[in-house]
């Protein structure tokens, strides 16, 4: 049986010390509309991100990672290629992997890429919005683009039995967040409705968790210090922006690891809503 955990202020505060003192290095293969917002993102948090899909240096780039980050939102012959090799090298060298399935369930050529990945490795996280995750469930397509439904029924029950079938910890991002391992669950209740019109917000969300799982072994763990640690951000972002608008709501977030200090953490609104 899965041990009870706790979250907290002070939990989040120490990986994102850790984080901040060991500046992991995380291979990043994530779509091309993301790519400059992501890396100022894993930059401001305080680690190290490199940005590449090419299949001649992944061997080398994922042997040197800390975290791996695949982001299947502009997939590509030879980015297809890139990550079906890097997910399973990684797993054979034991590396973290977090796996975004941005639209997986749009196209064919998305489920397929899911599908191959899947076969090649089991991720240590799979992280999307509740749409998106709802396919893992065994649920129809129900996303517009890579916008998160508003219509899903029990959204923790979707990340906890998507988490179950794939085998691993699922994040499912929403107006609410849900993180599962299949048998602990999670709500994460911080954030702000002016992240949803930043293109992007939800993939350099992915490039975090891997970030947190650099220092923390525990996936679930990881994943919730991540989702709430943005969320916090996010919040924070959003009140130095309220003024002017999403524009500068993009930098306000990229400054707030600059200023965030432990008080801020406080407000943590993640919790354990089922247990073992």
């Amino acid at each position: 049986m899965a041990a009870d955990i706790e979250v907290s202020a002070y939990s989040i505060w120490t990986d994102l010390q850790k984080i901040r003192s060991a500046h992991p290095l995380i291979h990043n293969m994530t779509n091309s509309v993301v790519q400059d917002f992501t890396a100022n993102a894993l930059l401001a948090l305080g680690a190290s991100p490199i940005m590449s899909d090419s299949s001649e240096e992944t061997e080398e780039l994922v042997a040197a990672a800390n975290a791996v980050n695949i982001n299947i939102g502009t997939p590509t012959p030879h980015s297809i290629e890139a990550m079906l090799k890097a997910i399973r090298i990684a797993r054979e060298l034991g590396k973290p992997v977090v796996l975004d399935p941005v639209a997986v369930g749009a196209t064919k050529l998305r489920r397929t890429v899911i599908e191959d990945l899947l076969r090649c490795g089991t991720p240590t996280v799979v992280r999307g919005n509740l749409a998106e995750i709802s396919i893992f469930a065994g649920m129809e397509w129900g996303g517009k683009g890579v916008d998160s439904g508003d219509d899903l029924k029990d959204p923790g029950e979707i990340a906890g039995k998507a988490a179950r079938r794939i085998g691993c910890t699922v994040v499912g991002s929403g107006r609410i967040d849900y993180a599962s391992d299949g048998e602990r669950l999670f709500s994460i209740a911080n954030g702000h409705p002016m992240m949803t019109r930043i293109t992007g917000m939800g993939c350099v969300a992915t490039s975090m968790v891997a970030a947190f799982l650099a220092v923390q072994p525990i996936p679930l763990v990881a994943a919730v210090h991540a989702m709430t640690l943005i969320g916090i951000a996010g919040e924070w972002a959003a009140e130095r922006a309220r003024a002017e608008g999403s524009g500068t709501f993009r930098v306000k977030f990229l400054d707030s690891f600059d200023h965030l200090v432990i008080k801020d953490l406080a407000s943590a609104n993640a919790r354990q809503i089922s247990r073992p």
